[in-house]
């Protein structure tokens, strides 16, 4: 009987800022030397054809894409390895996209979540973070007496998973005092995880500086522009507004070695 054939996937949303791209390409190849696949292919799972909300300047790199350059002959073996933040929409949709070609091709699967699958990631993200950010007050001593914040930025989702969002937050704050985690999007003003309620409340504690850190894969557009961009809503003109300035620290959470880590020891456990 002939072995199947073991292909690894992972599975990143996307981005078509250069320098995003690149960093999931140098993951890719870390975990190419460390993987016992056959083949370890990267894919993008929000590519879009028609020039929408995330366009993609690297065709043939969408899920669908991929999943049809693996041929339609011999026995496959199917693991996937997400590199999302959240189990939201998106990793929702890839799913069933992979149990539609599963099923179709007659493939074995088996899918890795992504960094918060549910409640019980949260601790673990959390140290991760801390490990690699160190806390405010560390930060703080090295720039003097007043107080700065650690603010970090996940994208937010309308998916039920926006609570897997606050339990983190929770976990940050409790550890450290002037951490912060906000989303972009699905959150009012009002809420918690808006970056206008975070900047009135480290204002009130003080704080009058910040570091700016992406919670999200890799440091696309979001980043570069909604976060640490100079257009009066970002994240960054918004603290300003506070009284806060702010130093952004703009790289993925793919390129920090405690994620990275994270996810090669995930990607590689799946194979097993």
């Amino acid at each position: 009987m002939t072995n199947p054939d073991t292909v690894l996937i992972l599975a990143a949303h996307g981005s078509s800022h250069p320098g995003a791209r690149t960093a999931l390409e140098g993951f890719a190849a870390r975990v190419r030397s460390a993987a016992q696949a056959s083949r370890v292919l990267l894919a993008y799972t929000a590519v879009s054809r028609t020039g929408g909300h995330h366009p993609s300047r690297y065709p043939g790199c969408g899920l669908e894409d991929v999943l049809a350059g693996l041929g339609g002959e011999g026995p496959l073996d199917l693991r996937v390895q997400s590199l999302h933040v959240i189990a939201g929409d998106e990793f929702d949709r890839m799913c069933e996209t992979l149990a539609a070609f599963s099923t179709a091709r007659g493939a074995g699967l088996a899918v890795s979540g992504p960094l918060l699958s549910g409640p019980g990631d949260a601790p673990g993200v959390a140290r991760a973070l801390l490990e690699s950010f160190g806390t405010a007050e560390k930060s703080s001593a090295a720039g003097g007496s007043a107080p700065q914040a650690c603010v970090l930025m996940g994208h937010g989702t309308t998916h039920d998973a926006q609570e897997l969002y606050r339990i983190l937050a929770r976990e940050l704050n409790g550890a450290c005092a002037r951490t912060r985690l906000g989303v972009l999007e699905a959150a009012d003003p009002d809420d918690p995880l808006s970056i206008h309620a975070i900047a009135r409340d480290l204002a009130a504690s003080g704080v009058r500086a910040a570091r700016l850190i992406p919670f999200l894969t890799v440091a696309g557009r979001h980043a570069h522009k909604d976060l640490a961009g100079d257009q009066p809503g970002s994240w960054k003109s918004v603290l300003l507004r506070h009284g806060i300035t702010s130093m952004p620290d703009l790289a993925g959470l793919v390129e920090r070695e405690a994620f990275a880590r994270l996810w090669l020891e995930r990607a590689c456990a799946s194979e097993g």
